[in-house]
């Protein structure tokens, strides 16, 4: 009952046994649960809190994407999360990223000597798929610049 009274309950991990007076506590108070078998009962349907957990987690983590500073580049294309898995490609994924084999993205780790395609351009993955005379033949339209954030 003391659980139900107390409406911030908030859960993590820390390391065991290193004499964290919380952590103590709960060890001692878990071992007893499993001697005396008490069983707790809820008041509503497990089904109940295992769907207001998922909403609690949900939204939380809508507001930690919202307000993030990193993966914006995502956050354009997927402003919305969801627990649904998307079926996307590798390649979609490292063109929506950024996060594959452009001078750009490689340069960060040490993995490439510059930043610039080999036509002198800042190669990502936008520079490729529109305006490197290197890949010519692959190109889209650049879009305007009012909807590059959405292309």
């Amino acid at each position: 009952m003391i659980l139900l009274g107390n409406a911030r309950i908030r859960f993590g991990w820390v390391k065991a046994h290193i004499c964290i007076k919380g952590n103590e506590i709960e060890d001692t108070l878990a071992r007893k649960a499993k001697t005396d078998r008490l069983l707790a009962r809820l008041p509503f349907p497990k089904s109940y809190l295992k769907n207001q957990l998922l909403q609690l987690s949900l939204s939380r983590w809508q507001a930690e994407w919202g307000t993030g500073e990193t993966g914006r580049s995502v956050y354009s294309i997927i402003p919305k999360i969801s627990d649904k898995q998307m079926h996307w490609s590798r390649e979609c994924i490292q063109f929506a990223t950024g996060h594959g084999p452009f001078p750009r993205f490689l340069k960060r780790f040490g993995l490439h000597s510059t930043d610039y395609c080999g036509c002198g351009e800042i190669g990502n993955p936008l520079h490729y798929a529109t305006r490197c005379p290197l890949t010519l033949s692959y190109h889209h339209k650049e879009p305007i610049p009012q909807f590059i954030v959405l292309w």
